[in-house]
């Protein structure tokens, strides 16, 4: 198989033409990010007016398309079993999802067992023969999580991050 790659950028050296490489590798990430744009945050469905209001609204939700690919990527690697969540999640999504899934005060949570939380507040089962949850499950249960974490600090009226 012979593979050519077309670009616009010059390729004087064997080096510039690795650099080319690595960025198409990288389209794969942005192709992931507008897939979870479209179909987790409904980008596409919202019916704002004008630019200048929908733009703070992409903003928004382009944190949390981020924030979720790489939770998605970083519990596929070998070291989200011993990884502690708190390390990229905010301690209080961490708190509340603990205390509804666990029921019970438990130390810590992995970034493993948070996914695994998670995915189980949007109905994922979780079985052993199961794959890892994908996008819209890990979406949904995000989105649940959310409001369950806006209740918990309207009621004890803190601050939430």
């Amino acid at each position: 198989m012979e593979w050519f790659l077309l670009t616009i950028y010059p390729i004087a050296k064997p080096s510039d033409s690795l650099h080319v490489g690595w960025w198409y590798e990288c389209r794969w990430i942005i192709e992931h990010f507008h897939k979870r744009m479209k179909t987790g945050c409904n980008i596409e469905e919202l019916q704002f007016t004008s630019i200048e209001r929908l733009k703070p609204m992409i903003a928004l939700l382009s944190v949390v398309a981020v924030t979720l690919l790489n939770l998605r990527d970083i519990n596929r690697q070998p070291e989200a079993k011993t990884r502690l969540a708190t390390e990229i999640l905010s301690p209080v999504y961490i708190q509340v999802l603990r205390g509804w899934h666990y029921h019970r005060v438990r130390t810590e949570l992995t970034i493993h067992t948070f996914c695994f939380a998670l995915t189980r507040l949007e109905g994922h089962q979780n079985f052993k023969r199961d794959h890892q949850s994908g996008w819209l499950v890990l979406w949904g249960g995000w989105a649940k999580l959310q409001l369950m974490v806006d209740g918990d600090c309207a009621i004890l009226r803190k601050q939430c991050g």
